[in-house]
């Protein structure tokens, strides 16, 4: 629950009235001025880091699938470019 900043104003002024000013500051600096609902707990950065492993995982999967396919294109392209200089061969020894 978040409070307004004039919440947090006559907070301040309650408590230098009782613990004086220099307490009061000292307390209210240490009280969040944000919605704690907010905050990440441990549990919820667990929960980011099993989803983002996950999909670094997905990714890297990919990527190796990738490495594959680029092998196998490598591999029929060396064999296109043999075939193509076996044949360029066969007519040159023809022909000469």
């Amino acid at each position: 629950m978040s409070i307004s900043e004039a919440a947090r104003a006559d907070l301040y002024t309650g408590l230098a009235e009782v613990l004086g000013p220099e307490r009061a500051e000292i307390l209210m600096t240490h009280l969040p001025s944000f919605d704690p609902s907010q905050v990440a707990t441990k549990s919820d950065l667990s929960s980011l880091e099993v989803r983002v492993e996950k999909r670094f995982d997905q990714v890297d999967e990919r990527l190796g699938q990738l490495d594959t396919r680029f092998d196998q294109l490598f591999i029929a392209l060396v064999a296109g470019l043999f075939v193509i200089v076996a044949a360029m061969a066969s007519v040159i020894f023809t022909v000469g």
